[in-house]
C-alpha cells in the first residue's frame, strides 16, 4: 500500500465472546468519536471497515447477521482518539420510538429483535458521524441509502437543526467496477453534496483505495463541523457486538 497522507498505518487484534453494551475508553484523555455503517446488502460497508483495520478483504460474501464493533486509537492533526466504528446490519427502516413496532413478516422482524432495533436506532441517534455505503453499480442499493437516510431524517424532532443530527457521509463503494456502472454518479455527487449537504467519496475495498480517506474524511467532519450538545467522550454505544481492536494514524 503506498503511503500517502491520508493513509493508514495499523496493528491490530480481536477480542471475541462477550455482548458488548458499553465501551471501555483508552484514556480519560481521549476525545471518543462514534462512527455508525450504514448501507445496503452487499454493498461492502463491512469490507471497508476491515481493511482500514487489518488490511484485508475477503472475496466471499458473508451477510452482516448482527452489529460489530471496532476500536481505534486515531491520531489526526496531532490529536488522539478512541474511535467507535460500528457495522449495523442491513435494516430496511429505522424505529423512531419505543411505541412503534414492526409488523410480523416484515424483512426487520424475521431477522432482528425489536431489542436489536432499538439498540441500533439509539446508536445512530448519538453518532458523530453517520456513514452510508452504496455500491456504485447498483441504482437498487443507493436508492436503499436514501431511503434509509429519509428515515432516519425523520426520526428526528421535525424541529432539530442541523447542530442536533449526526454528520453524515456518503461512499459509494466498489470503484474497481466504474466500468459496469450505469449510475449517474456525477448526478449522485452532486445531489448528494449540494441537496443533502453530506460529502460524498468513492472508494474501493478490494484494491483499498480511498479507504483511509474515507475515516480521515469523517474525522474532519467532527472537527470541522458544529459541536454537537450530547455528543462527548464519556457517551457509550449501548450495542450488542463483537468487539476489534487496532491503533491508526490518520
Amino acid at each position: 500500500m503506498k503511503r500517502q497522507r491520508n493513509s493508514v498505518e495499523s496493528s491490530s487484534s480481536r477480542e471475541d465472546g462477550a455482548s458488548l453494551y458499553s465501551l471501555k475508553c483508552v484514556s480519560n484523555n481521549m476525545e471518543q468519536l462514534d462512527i455508525v455503517f450504514l448501507g445496503a446488502p452487499e454493498s461492502g460497508k463491512t469490507s471497508i471497515i476491515r481493511q482500514f483495520i487489518n488490511g484485508t478483504f475477503n472475496t466471499k460474501y458473508t451477510p452482516t447477521k448482527q452489529a460489530s464493533l471496532y476500536s481505534s486509537a486515531v491520531v489526526y492533526q496531532n490529536r488522539l482518539y478512541e474511535m467507535n466504528i460500528v457495522d449495523i446490519p442491513s435494516t430496511p427502516f429505522c424505529p423512531s420510538d419505543g411505541l412503534k413496532k414492526p409488523k410480523l413478516g416484515t424483512p426487520s422482524s424475521n431477522h432482528f429483535s425489536w431489542d436489536d432495533l432499538q439498540a441500533y436506532a439509539a446508536a445512530i441517534s448519538r453518532a458523530s458521524v453517520l456513514v452510508f455505503v452504496y455500491d456504485i453499480t447498483s441504482s437498487e442499493s443507493f436508492q436503499f441509502v436514501t431511503d434509509l437516510r429519509e428515515q432516519i431524517l425523520e426520526c428526528f424532532d421535525p424541529d432539530a437543526t442541523t447542530v442536533d443530527l449526526p454528520m453524515m457521509l456518503v461512499a459509494g463503494n466498489k470503484h474497481d467496477l466504474h466500468r459496469f456502472s450505469r449510475l449517474a454518479r456525477r448526478h449522485i455527487s452532486h445531489m448528494v453534496r449540494k441537496t443533502w449537504k453530506c460529502s460524498y467519496l468513492e472508494c474501493s475495498a478490494l484494491f483499498n483505495w480511498h479507504i483511509g480517506s474515507i475515516f480521515h474524511e469523517a474525522v474532519r467532519l467532527v472537527n470541522e463541523g458544529p459541536a454537537r450538545e450530547g455528543s462527548n467522550s464519556h457517551y457509550r454505544l449501548p450495542i450488542r457486538a463483537w468487539k476489534h481492536c487496532s491503533c491508526n494514524i490518520l
